[in-house]
Order: structure tokens, then C-alpha cells, then sequence
């Protein structure tokens, strides 16, 4: 007996255990470490770095050697003697340059300027994709746990309507009601098998969703762990609702985004307005070289002493280049102008996601209450109405009327349980806080 006990719930326990349990928290961390917008946002991060760092490379001046190797038949130059020949001669010269702008209207300091805001904005960008991320998942978890109670609730329905069904196919044959109104029960029953395969779709969807939210195989079983469904209804918002507002939309990544493009733009302009500069330059030069000339010296290389060593100083100025740079100026004055308008943007449609979620938290709290009210009646009102049609008081389309208000109070009092714990975390989540379900 203990054996075959044993046996069961070994096999019990593997069928629960397949699946991975997984709470909100356990989804939404292996979201932020696994999904791929993410992984593209910090590729994105590490390349604005490298060229950060890169840029600091404007500072120093740039080198660089050049050798040469030449061989001549016939009429030649000897370098040597600067005179014609008609002997093989072989050359070879080898130069180091090294140039370096002293002054060029602080492009490099700008350019480094502007690939630090560059990188900067595709940090913030990271954060801003993982909060895209978070709430995308909360949805998508909120829903699938909203959706398995629906459909809990489905199939109730279908299991009152077969019991009605059975009793109406009793009463009909025993002549007590018209063949119509086992039709009609049918006809109900049907529609709630329909609404069942419905929300069994919608849920299927989800989960696919989900899971690729989390980046893990389609294929992998996974369970829903329900968060505590005590719900917060004395949040704090008694604090003027703009208020709230600046804050959420000042510690906001996407604002924050914005705030640095358009610096970003100002740098830019700045980088267009070097051309206007003179530019200074140096160079310093070193070249040797040495020939091989048969008629001097059959056997060893001649080695020319008049070794090259200079430094120029280069000074450039711009008069009239087509307009080019007056272009680039005007377009990049216009750019600017433009993310100081994109930044407003931003800011208005921040402040109204902001205030739209104060909102439905305040609205979602009084539907709440509403709806666990009408929830109540609803019950009691199908419950006295199922008794009445079962001793014959009422026919079939009073209790069908019934009974669709108390699966709509039911769906109602499931969708504002769920709506309230969303935008409770959503609320705390704008103001800052780490989004919890």
C-alpha cells in the first residue's frame, strides 16, 4: 500500500513540477536579463562607448610612415647625382609624417562632446527600453491571470446551462414547456462555448507573449504564480495630481532622452559652426633614402647623408566654400529648434500617461467597490431566479436575463480586481519605485 502511495504521488509531483512555477518578479527577471530589445539596446551602449573613447584620439596627433621601393630600367634620374642615366638604379625611401591641428574652431572638443552625449543617450535608453519591457510583461501577466479566471468562470456557465438544459429536456417531455425553450437554452449554451473558446485563444496568445518577452521556448509549460490580491486602496493622491506629474515625467528615462538630444543637437551645431574658423596645423616631417647605382658601386648600396627633417606650420582660411557651411549651419540651427520641440513632446505626452493613470487608479478603486456591490445582488438575484425556474414560476429568458447580468457583474468585479493592482504598481512605478504585482 505504501509502495503504490509512494508511486502516485512521485507521479503527481512530476506533473506539477514539469512546469515552471514562476512568479511576477521571477517573469520579469528573466526578462530584463534575456530579451532581445534589451540585448540590442546595450549592443547599441558598448558601440556609442567604443566611439566615446575613440574620440579622445583627436587630441593627439596622427602619425604615420610610408616606405617606397622603386627599381628603374633605362633613361633615369639617379637621385644621387640628379643626373640622367641609363643604368638600373634601385631606390628606396622611407618618410615619417605626423600631423596635428593646433586650432580648428574646437571641433575636437566638441566631437568628443558629442559622442559622450551619444553615449549617454543610449544608456538611458537601455533603462528606458527594460521599463517599455516591465510594463509590457505586467500587462501581459495581469491579462493571463485575468483571462484563467474568465475562463473558470466559462466553464461554470456551461456546467449551470447543461444542468438547466437537462431539466428543461424534463420538463418538455413531460409536457410542461414548448420545445423553444430547450432551444433557446441550447442556443445559450452554444455562445458560452463560443465565448470559452474565445478566451482560450486569447490566453494561448499571451502566453506566447509572454514568453517571448522572457526570451524562452514556445514549448516550455509554464504556471502563473497569482500575487497577493490585497489591494492597496488608500494610495496616496491626495498630493496635487500635477505635482505628481512633474515628478513622474522628470525622473522619466524617455524625458530624460530628450533632455539629452537636445543638447546633443546643440553640440552639433556648435561642430558646424567650426568651418567658419581658420585652421592651424603642424607637421613634422623625417625622410631618408638610399640608392644602388651599378656604375658607382657594383656590390654595396650607396647611402644618401641628406637625411629630410622639417616642421611646417599650415594655416587655412575659409572664404567661400558654395555656401556649404552656411547650409549645414542653418540646418543644424533648425535641428536644435526642433528637439527643443521634440522635448515638449515628450513632456506633454509623459504628463498625460501620467495623469491618465492617477485617474484610472482613482476610478479603478470606485469601480472596484461598484462592482463587488453588484456583484453581490447579482449572485443572490440568479440564485432566487435559478430556484424559480426550476419549480416552473419563470420561463427561460427571464433566467437567461438573469444570468448574463451576473457573468457580466462577475467579469466586471474580476476585470476592476485586476485593474486596480495594475495601476496601483503602475502609479508607484512612474513615481519611481520598482514595479511589484
Amino acid at each position: 500500500m505504501r509502495k503504490i502511495l509512494f508511486f502516485t504521488f512521485f507521479i503527481f509531483s512530476n506533473a506539477i513540477f514539469s512546469q515552471d512555477l514562476l512568479t511576477f518578479n521571477d517573469c520579469l527577471n528573466l526578462a530584463l536579463k534575456n530579451n532581445l530589445e534589451i540585448k540590442s539596446a546595450e549592443n547599441s551602449e558598448k558601440t556609442a562607448l567604443y566611439q566615446y573613447k575613440s574620440s579622445y584620439g583627436k587630441l593627439v596627433p596622427s602619425v604615420y610612415a610610408n616606405a617606397e621601393n622603386r627599381n628603374s630600367w633605362g633613361r633615369e634620374v639617379n637621385p644621387n647625382t640628379n643626373l640622367f642615366t641609363n643604368t638600373d638604379v634601385k631606390y628606396f625611401t622611407g618618410n615619417l609624417n605626423a600631423a596635428f591641428n593646433l586650432f580648428a574652431g574646437f571641433e575636437a572638443i566638441n566631437s568628443i562632446k558629442y559622442t559622450k552625449q551619444e553615449h549617454e543617450i543610449n544608456k538611458i535608453k537601455i533603462q528606458d527600453v527594460q521599463n517599455g519591457i516591465t510594463l509590457d510583461l505586467a500587462q501581459k501577466f495581469i491579462t493571463i491571470l485575468y483571462l484563467q479566471e474568465i475562463i473558470a468562470s466559462n466553464k461554470e456557465e456551461i456546467n449551470s446551462s447543461d444542468k438547466q438544459l437537462e431539466l428543461a429536456l424534463l420538463k418538455f417531455n413531460s409536457g410542461v414547456i414548448a420545445e423553444s425553450e430547450v432551444f433557446k437554452l441550447k442556443s445559450q449554451k452554444a455562445i458560452e462555448e463560443l465565448n470559452l473558446l474565445t478566451n482560450e485563444n486569447r490566453l494561448s496568445d499571451n502566453y506566447i507573449s509572454i514568453k517571448q518577452l522572457m526570451n524562452i521556448p514556445l514549448e516550455k509549460e509554464i504556471r502563473l504564480i497569482k500575487p497577493n490580491l490585497v489591494l492597496d486602496k488608500n494610495l496616496d493622491l491626495q498630493e496635487d495630481q500635477y505635482s505628481l506629474t512633474n515628478k513622474a515625467v522628470e525622473i522619466n528615462p524617455l524625458y530624460t532622452m530628450s533632455i539629452l538630444k537636445e543638447k546633443k543637437a546643440r553640440t552639433s551645431l556648435s561642430i558646424a559652426r567650426a568651418a567658419l574658423y581658420p585652421v592651424l596645423s603642424v607637421r613634422a616631417f623625417y625622410a631618408t633614402n638610399f640608392t644602388r647605382d651599378p656604375l658607382l658601386d657594383p656590390i654595396n648600396f650607396q647611402v644618401d647623408d641628406n637625411f629630410s627633417r622639417s616642421i611646417r606650420f599650415n594655416l587655412s582660411i575659409p572664404i567661400f566654400n558654395q555656401l556649404e557651411t552656411y547650409s549645414k549651419i542653418k540646418t543644424k540651427k533648425m535641428d536644435y529648434k526642433q528637439s527643443k520641440i521634440d522635448t515638449e513632446i515628450v513632456k506633454n505626452k509623459l504628463s498625460k500617461q501620467v495623469l491618465k493613470a492617477i485617474t484610472d487608479t482613482k476610478t479603478a478603486i470606485k469601480k472596484n467597490e461598484s462592482s463587488t456591490i453588484a456583484y453581490e445582488f447579482a449572485q443572490k438575484s440568479y440564485e432566487a431566479d435559478e430556484l424559480k425556474f426550476q419549480l416552473g414560476k419563470i420561463n427561460i429568458n427571464e433566467l437567461n436575463n438573469t444570468k448574463m447580468m451576473y457573468n457580466n457583474s462577475l467579469a466586471e468585479l474580476i476585470q476592476s480586481k485586476y485593474e486596480l493592482l495594475f495601476n496601483n504598481a503602475l502609479i508607484k512605478f512612474y513615481l519611481g519605485e520598482i514595479f511589484t504585482l
